[in-house]
C-alpha cells in the first residue's frame, strides 16, 4: 500500500486523533476516558469507509445474482488515488473518499424492472445484513469511553450508511445528477421504454467509457457512434462522444453534438447531465474563444452546481478571461493540488498562473506555470491549445 492510499483511507486528522488517544492512554488513570473514546472515534470514521466499500459491493452481487454484469466500482471523490481490477471490476479510489458509487450492465431486459429493483436494493440491504451478523455474534455497546467497541461501531456505520442511502435525494459528481437507492427505487416505475432499452447497451458505453479514460478517444468515438446509429431517437451518448471530439481538436464538431441537447435539457433523461451539458459546453467554446457564451453556461452550470471542482474549473477560467482575475483565481486555487498533476488541476493551473501574471505577482504565476510546463506530456488538445493561448499572453 502506498502512501496517497493509505492517507486517502486513513487521513492525517484520523492519525492525529489516534497519536493523541494513545498519548491518553499511555497517562493512563482518568485520562483512560478520553482515550477510549479517540479510540472509537477513530475505528467508527474507518468504519464508516467499510461501510461505504460494503454497500458498493453489495450493489454488484446482487446485479450479479439477477443476471447483470458487475463492471466499475469508484470510491470516493476528487482527483484519482488508484485504480485496479479485481474479477473483471474496474475498482477506482479517489481522494475524498466518502462516498461511492457501483455500475453493473444488463444486457437481457427481461424482468427488467425488477433487476434493477434487487440491484438498487443490494447496497443497503448488504449494509443491514453485516450490522444484523454483528448484532447477533458480538456485544453491542454505545459506551465509546468503556473500551474498544470494534464491532458496535462497524454495526453503527452500517446502519448509518444503509439507512441515508434511502432517503429520496440526489447529489452531484463531476456535474452529473447521481440519484439516492430510496429515490432510485421510487424512481423505476416511471422508467420509459426507451430508458429501459438503453440499460442493452451499458456494456458497451462502459467499453468506451474506459477507452475514453485511457485517452483512445478515436475508438471510443466508434462506439458511441454505434450505439447512436442502433439508437436512433436517443442523444445520450451526445455529451462524451461531444467530449471526445474535442479532445481531438474538433472543436466545432464538439460544439455542434452538445448544442444538439441544449433544448433538451429540461426532459427526461437530460435533466440528469443537465450542468454536465452546460459546463461541457461552455468549456467548448472558451476553447474557440467564444466568451459571451462561455460565460453564459459557465454561469448557469455553477449556479447550479457550485461544488464540484469541475464546474468551478470552467467557470474560474472563463472569468479569468473575461479579465475578473480575482474571482476566477479564488474559484480555482484550492482546487489545485501539485501531488496530482491531471487534467483539472493543470487546466486550472494555466489559469491561476495567467491571473497571477495579469495582476502582476510574478513569483506566484512562475510556481504554477512551473507546474504546467513539468507535465506538458499530460495535456491533452483542449488543455494545450488553453496554455498556448495563455503562453502568450504571460511572455
Amino acid at each position: 500500500m502506498n502512501k496517497k492510499i493509505l492517507f486517502t483511507i486513513i487521513p492525517k486528522g484520523y492519525w492525529i486523533t489516534l497519536a493523541v488517544a494513545i498519548f491518553f492512554a499511555l497517562i493512563g488513570a482518568e485520562f483512560s476516558k478520553l482515550a477510549n473514546i479517540g479510540l472509537n472515534l477513530v475505528i467508527f470514521l474507518i468504519g464508516l469507509k467499510l461501510a461505504v466499500l460494503i454497500h458498493e459491493i453489495g450493489h454488484l452481487l446482487f446485479a450479479r445474482f439477477v443476471g447483470g454484469t458487475p463492471r466499475r466500482m469508484v470510491l470516493g471523490k476528487g482527483h484519482k488515488v488508484s485504480e485496479t481490477k479485481f474479477m473483471g471490476v474496474k475498482i477506482i479510489l479517489n481522494s475524498n473518499f466518502n462516498s461511492g458509487l457501483a455500475y453493473a450492465a444488463f444486457d437481457n431486459l427481461n424482468l427488467i424492472r425488477l433487476k434493477l429493483l434487487c440491484y438498487i436494493s443490494g447496497g443497503f440491504l448488504t449494509n443491514f445484513f453485516v450490522a444484523s451478523v454483528l448484532l447477533l455474534a458480538f456485544n453491542f455497546s454505545t459506551e465509546a469511553s468503556n473500551g474498544i467497541q470494534l464491532s458496535s461501531a462497524i454495526v453503527i456505520s452500517n446502519l448509518i450508511i444503509g439507512g441515508s442511502v434511502l432517503i429520496p435525494y440526489y447529489s452531484s459528481y463531476q456535474g452529473l445528477r447521481i440519484y439516492s437507492d430510496g429515490l432510485s427505487l421510487l424512481r423505476i416505475p416511471f422508467r420509459k421504454k426507451s430508458q429501459l432499452i438503453e440499460l442493452s447497451s451499458v456494456n458497451e458505453l462502459l467499453d468506451a467509457f474506459e477507452l475514453f479514460e485511457s485517452k483512445k478517444y478515436q475508438e471510443a468515438i466508434a462506439i458511441y457512434e454505434n450505439f447512436q446509429r442502433k439508437a436512433v431517437e436517443s442523444k445520450t451518448a451526445n455529451v462524451n462522444l461531444s467530449i471526445a471530439h474535442m479532445k481531438l481538436g474538433n472543436f466545432e464538431k464538439a460544439i455542434e453534438l452538445m448544442e444538439e441537447l441544449l433544448p433538451l435539457v429540461e426532459e427526461e433523461p437530460f435533466k440528469s447531465f443537465k450542468t454536465y451539458i452546460y459546463n461541457g459546453i461552455a468549456w467548448e467554446y472558451l476553447l474557440v474563444n467564444n466568451l459571451s457564451k462561455a460565460d453564459k453556461y459557465s454561469e448557469l452550470a455553477y449556479k447550479i452546481d457550485p461544488n464540484t471542482e469541475y464546474i468551478r474549473g470552467t467557470r474560474g477560467s472563463v472569468l479569468i478571461e473575461t479579465s475578473k482575475y480575482e474571482e476566477g483565481k479564488n474559484l480555482l486555487i484550492n482546487d489545485i493540488d501539485f501531488n496530482f498533476p491531471n487534467s483539472q488541476t493543470l487546466a486550472a493551473s494555466i489559469y491561476v498562473g495567467l491571473a497571477f501574471h495579469e495582476i502582476g505577482e510574478l513569483k506566484k504565476a512562475k510556481k504554477y506555470v512551473n507546474f504546467v510546463e513539468d507535465n506538458l506530456e499530460l495535456l491533452d488538445i483542449d488543455e494545450r491549445t488553453l496554455y498556448e493561448r495563455s503562453k502568450q499572453k504571460w511572455k
